[in-house]
Parts: C-alpha cells; structure tokens; sequence
C-alpha cells in the first residue's frame, strides 16, 4: 500500500508540472513547490527556518535577546499584508537577539511580499530591521525607532554603555523585495534597517528592491558593509543619521524616474547628523566605490540629488560616479555641512558627478549660497573631483532598469582615479583603482534580481 501511494503522489506530481508547463512554456519556476508555514510572534530560542519550506511572516516577529534566528541559504520568507488586527509584517532582530542569514550567490536569502505573482506592488510589507547595542548620538544612549511606532518596547537600539563591535549576526546575499511602507505619516518601515548596529555584525551582498520609504537606513552604530544594492525605491537609498560612523564600500543606487516620495525629496544619499546639529558623535559614514545613477531629466519632481550632506553632517565619499540626478550631484545643505568640508572634517574627492541641474547644489546658506564656490573648491587639484558632461560619459555597459550592467567600457574614464591616500585605518578592504561600484567583473551576478515581478515565488 505505502509504495500504491508513493507511485500515485509521483503520478500526480507529473501530471501537474506538465499541466503548468503546458499552460506557461516560457516560464521556469525558480522554486520548487513547498510547505508553507507562518511564523508570527516573539522568537525567544534558537530558531532555524529552513528551505524546504516557505516561510510567512505574519505581524512583527522579533527575534529576542538571547535568541538566534538561523536562515539557511536558499530560503524564501514571504511578508503578508496588514489585515484587520494584524499589523504589516516586518522581521525585527531585538538587541541581544541574532540574525544568521548567509546565503550564497546561487542560493541567495529572499525576503518578498507574500502576495502572488502580478499582485506585488511596493510596499507590500514592512520590512528587516535590526537593533544593536553600538553608539548613537541620541540623548542618554538609546533611542527607538520612530519613536516607538510599533509598539512599547519594540525596536530599542544603542545603549547607554554602547559595544562598537556588537554583534548582531550576518547578513549576506539577501534580497529584499517590495518591502517599507508607511505606520503613521512620516514613520515608516524601510526595505532595510540597521539601528545601533555594531561592527562585529557581517553584511555583504544585500539587495533591496521596490522599497515604499529608504531602502537602507543606518540609525547610528558603528556597522561596517560592502556589495549593497538599492533599486527603484522611493526615498532615499542610503540614509545615515544619529552618529553613524562605519566604512561602506561597492555600493550601488538605480533610481525610477516615475518612483519618488511625494512627501518629500528623493535622494540617492541623505545624510545628517542627529536631532541638533551639535550631537556627538557626528554622523559621519565612511563611503568609497558608490555608483549613483539618477533618473535624468523629465523625471518625477520629488527626485532631488545624488548625495545630500546637512544637519551638520561630517562625512567621507571618495572613489565615486554620481550621475544624472535631477537637481544636484552633490548637495550641501546647511552651512555647519559646508564648514565641516571646507575644515578637513568631511571628505569629498576623487568623484565623477554629472547632474541635469548642478552637480554642485547648496542650499540653505551653504558655501554661502553660491554654487560656483563649493564646485571651485570640490574640483581644485586637492579634492580632484570631475564633472562629467553626460550620464553616457560615464561609460557604463548599461543603465537598463530591467537589466542593468554598471561595469565598466574599456574607454570610461571611471578605470582610473581612485585613490585612498589619507585613508588608510578607515575600514576599506579593497584599494582598487577604479571609481564606482564595478570596474570588469559584476559582482551582481548570480544572486541579484532587477525584475522580481514576474517571479513565481
């Protein structure tokens, strides 16, 4: 009887594939059939979510002090919708708590609405956010994010006595799709959120596509990243605040010109320093081999510059192409920015900038107002920053926004000019000679996904 059985699962099991394959020809399944099973709630032990199965989130599922959630590579979480009493999903690592999400370039970690194929749409679900116990500059050490929009106790970060090398887990080869969406207006989820996070916490390789607010925020901490991609997401693509100070390098922003936040102004970068300018430690991210690229011009309104530095922000952003942005470049937005520049304390150089508008913007009385003088001191021989005369001078394969090839042509101008002289102690692994994200080789290959609609999830 049991082998009756088996033979009659693998008959009907046929029947079935060659049932869709007749009915969709041109479609191959990226993932096999099965279980489904939901997971909602506090997870208090060591948790492992395997990939044999899909796996739902339903509400907010922390993951609390002491406990590690384990995501073995290849796994599918799918994030469900608010319904009735229960909130959007979003996975929340509590500090104390643990993430092991380490995929592989073959087997990537996919996090993606939990709505089916066509039906996706952005901000379908909340989002990841992780908490740690590392520095912020927020008074008395801690804060909570937005203010405890998602509940009392929910999403504490920093600490009083903060740990720099806290450890919050590993984060690598993960793609997270149509996530971030609005709790309350001006709080929001975003795609990906490190709050607090300290530098023993590994995060490499990350997508975040279709986002309904930022696609990666940094909410103080002292995280180090590398290989991050930010895709047609509606606000602002890296978003640093509340004295952040870890080293990013390869980073990638691909603007939509028909997607942008209509409370406010787009951005690839946005930076600034806290809730006061004079909050210490500074907000102050550490960027090399960015690749900006902008939604040209005829674009949505709300899409400002590539890189907006204010709120008395120091910064480093060297070795980089920002290119075609509506309004600016480079944006200094308060005057304190513009000090902290021109004194040695922010960085900018080596940089390839072309904007539709100025790729040197000030606003709000930095530089004086006058957006010849920071681009007289942004392309002088010491900062060695060059405009560029269009988006094709920057000589990329191509800036598809289905299928996008950021390396480089053997004539860009982008294979040389780096430098990380003066940089040396600041966290960069790789001193390579090229600006931007990629010179030959795409490291997207493999793992990254430009067109996840049409997936069958």
């Amino acid at each position: 009887m049991k082998k009756l059985n088996f033979l009659m699962a693998v008959l009907f099991t046929s029947l079935v594939i060659v049932s869709c394959k007749d009915k969709n020809d041109d479609i191959v399944e990226p993932f096999p059939v099965r279980v489904t099973q939901t997971i909602s709630g506090n997870i208090t032990t060591n948790t492992t979510l395997d990939a044999n199965k899909v796996w739902i989130l339903e509400g907010y599922v922390r993951v609390m002090d002491g406990a590690t959630l384990t995501i073995e590579p290849g796994t599918l979480i799918k994030g469900k919708k608010a319904s009735g009493t229960i909130a959007n999903s979003a996975l929340i690592v509590e500090r104390g708590g643990k993430i092991n999400a380490a995929g592989t370039a073959t087997k990537p970690i996919i996090f993606t609405s939990a709505q089916p194929v066509g039906a996706r749409s952005i901000g379908s679900w909340g989002g990841v956010v992780i908490c740690g116990k590392s520095r912020t500059n927020i008074s008395g050490g801690v804060g909570q994010f937005e203010q405890g929009v998602l509940g009392t106790g929910i999403a504490d970060f920093g600490s009083a006595t903060p740990v720099l090398n806290d450890n919050s887990g590993v984060l690598k080869y993960v793609r997270i799709e149509y996530a971030g969406v609005a709790i309350q207006p001006d709080k929001e989820i975003n795609g990906l959120t490190l709050a607090g996070v300290g530098s023993g916490t590994v995060v490499e390789n990350v997508q975040v596509t279709y986002s309904g607010d930022d696609a990666f925020e940094f909410l103080g901490g002292t995280v180090n990243c590398k290989n991050l991609i930010a895709h047609r997401n509606t606000d602002d693509d890296f978003n640093f605040g509340f004295g952040y100070t870890g080293t990013i390098q390869f980073a990638v922003s691909i603007k939509d010109p028909n997607i942008a936040d209509a409370a406010g102004a787009s951005n690839g970068i946005e930076c600034e320093n806290g809730t006061t300018e004079a909050d210490q430690p500074y907000t102050r991210p550490v960027l090399s081999n960015f690749t900006l690229i902008g939604t040209g011009a005829g674009s949505l309104d709300k899409h400002n510059s590539g890189a907006l530095f204010g709120k008395g922000t120091q910064f480093v952003l060297v070795n980089s192409i920002i290119v075609n942005h509506l309004k600016g470049g480079v944006e200094i937005s308060t005057a304190q920015a513009g000090t902290n520049l021109t004194s040695g304390a922010s960085l900018l150089k080596n940089n390839l900038i072309f904007a539709v508008a100025n790729p040197f913007k000030v606003s709000n009385g930095a530089f004086g107002g006058v957006a010849a003088t920071f681009q007289t001191f942004a392309t002088s021989v010491a900062n060695s920053n060059s405009t560029l005369a269009s988006l094709a001078a920057a000589g990329f394969i191509s800036t598809d926004l289905i299928t996008p090839n950021l390396t480089l042509a053997l004539t860009s101008s982008a294979k040389t000019g780096a430098s990380f002289t003066g940089l040396t102690g600041l966290g960069f692994d790789d001193t390579v000679v090229y600006r931007g994200a990629f010179n030959a080789d795409n490291w997207t290959s493999g793992w990254a996904d430009f067109s996840p609609s049409t997936n069958i999830y």
